[in-house]
């Protein structure tokens, strides 16, 4: 990351070298540790420096696809007075079509999209609301829709509002029956449930009595061929909430349409795939013929797991007088981008459907409410830099959209995963995935070593014109509108044979065949 030139970088950076360097010896005796026993079933022989892609074994035969989080910006239009611009919505337009996700997250509250006082209006505050879900319908994405909860359920009675329930239900017909947004295919009632932090206060049986009403709600409007329950949407960072996937099913079964959890992993976790471990007891829950994804997905960093990391977060969020508490300030740091795709390879692994990131523009949210600038900072751009936020270079692309944006563009829905056979010694992530007679193909070193490698299928198969992307701290190429241009175009891979090459440390590699 560059520092502006003052004391005070001077002493942020100096902090962070230190940091990285201990940092690096804690996750060497992590992965000492974690080699004396692993749970991946895709290790294979530790003297190998061969990646098998076993096209006879598919983890997944359709694939939903990758996104975001993008929100209909509530602040910018309601507290902040400063709508989205135009060009701003052109933009990221622009941007998307390059990553082009399948799969996108949209949150709503009712006390501010259609609910304030005065009653029910659902042309309230909907321009930002509806250039999202615009773009989604026109661009064939699947968006799971919802609302935050707040005002849905009362914790403090143990009672749910009948009167807000049934009006999401007549809001959501509103979206897709009137303004035929036909991108809205799941929808979640409450966020994060099994938490404190929830409006239900982890009270399992509050949010199945308010996801049952509204469902039926759903029903009486003919929506249910249309539109799916998206649940338990649970935050989880252990294996202790695998309970709510199982009562939903036993509870919900037929109502719930799709599975999905929340995790927000340290670095540590998922550098030494603990990850992997986590994750795979709750897809291990779903019940067959139903796929789960992962609803949110970002890193967070605590005193007992990563303590370097926590601690320069906190400092950056203590010296940037636009960022909150709850922000992650290495969205601007190239690591970023490495672990995000480490852990998002992860979970395609093991079985999951789909991913969201959280999240895709900083202006979407702040961090306690009202006109308060104090962000969550957790962003690939701020598209208000310019207006409020202290200047147009927030606007611009940060280094993880690089990673996050080719993992999107070749895995649309659809996609079949097949499983890898990953040499555990060399603490690699691979994925190979196929669409349409096309294939991608991702490798990523999160080492401090070069590896060598030689990347086989399990058959005959050649790939010719295949583009080679490579994400590295020194080589990452972009074009004018910054977004990765391959390093090699053309390449040929006889895959049967064996395409060896060399990945660097911390490095993503993607091959890919894919004419876009």
């Amino acid at each position: 990351m560059v520092y502006k030139k003052t004391i005070t970088a001077y002493f942020l950076t100096t902090n962070f070298f230190i940091m990285k360097v201990m940092s690096a010896l804690i996750l060497v005796l992590a992965i000492f540790m974690g080699s004396c026993k692993s749970d991946d079933p895709g290790d294979t022989d530790v003297s190998s420096d061969e990646i098998l892609v076993k096209t006879q074994e598919v983890i997944n035969s359709s694939y939903i696809g990758n996104g975001a989080q993008w929100d209909a910006y509530p602040n910018a239009y309601l507290n902040w007075n400063s709508p989205i611009s135009e060009a701003d919505w052109q933009k990221m337009y622009k941007r998307l079509d390059y990553m082009r996700p399948k799969f996108m997250r949209v949150m709503i509250a009712a006390g501010w999209k259609y609910a304030q006082a005065g009653g029910y209006d659902e042309e309230l505050h909907l321009e930002g609301l509806a250039k999202i879900l615009q773009y989604c319908t026109d661009n064939d994405i699947t968006v799971m829709f919802g609302d935050w909860g707040g005002g849905m359920v009362n914790a403090g009675n143990n009672t749910i509002n009948e009167a807000n329930l049934s009006d999401a239900a007549r809001y959501v017909d509103y979206l897709i029956n009137t303004k035929n947004f036909t991108c809205i295919k799941y929808y979640t009632m409450v966020n994060e449930p099994n938490g404190n932090w929830s409006a239900t206060d982890g009270n399992y049986d509050l949010w199945k009595r308010a996801v049952t009403f509204f469902y039926d709600k759903l029903e009486e409007r003919g929506l249910t061929d249309k539109l799916s329950i998206a649940g338990p949407d649970i935050a989880i960072w252990d294996t202790n909430f695998t309970n709510w996937i199982t009562d939903t099913e036993r509870d919900l079964g037929d109502q719930t349409g799709l599975y999905d959890i929340h995790t927000y992993p340290a670095q540590s976790v998922v550098r030494n795939r603990e990850y992997t471990r986590v994750i795979a007891a709750y897809i291990d829950k779903v019940p067959d013929g139903k796929k789960i994804v992962m609803g949110e997905l970002g890193y967070k960093y605590s005193p007992s797991l990563d303590l370097f990391l926590d601690t320069e977060n906190k400092s950056r969020i203590a010296a940037d007088p636009f960022a909150g508490d709850d922000s992650n300030m290495f969205v601007s740091d190239f690591f970023y981008g490495i672990d995000m795709a480490n852990a998002t390879m992860q979970l395609i692994n093991v079985g999951y459907s789909g991913m969201i990131a959280w999240s895709m523009d900083d202006a979407m949210h702040n961090t306690n409410g009202g006109n308060g600038k104090d962000l969550k900072v957790w962003g690939f751009w701020n598209i208000l830099g310019e207006e409020l936020f202290g200047g147009a270079d927030k606007e611009a692309i940060r280094p993880w959209f690089y990673p996050s944006s080719l993992l999107s563009r070749y895995m649309q829905t659809g996609t079949q995963v097949y499983k890898v056979e990953i040499p555990s010694k060399k603490r690699l992530n691979a994925i190979a995935v196929t669409r349409d007679g096309k294939y991608m193909v991702a490798v990523l070193n999160t080492t401090e070593s070069t590896q060598n490698i030689n990347l086989k299928f399990d058959n005959d198969t050649v790939l010719t014109g295949c583009k080679k992307f490579i994400y590295a701290e020194t080589e990452r190429p972009v074009d004018s509108d910054g977004f990765p241009v391959p390093v090699a175009s053309n390449v040929e891979m006889n895959l049967g044979t064996g395409h060896s090459f060399e990945i660097e440390k911390e490095t993503l590699v993607v091959f890919t065949n894919f004419d876009y």
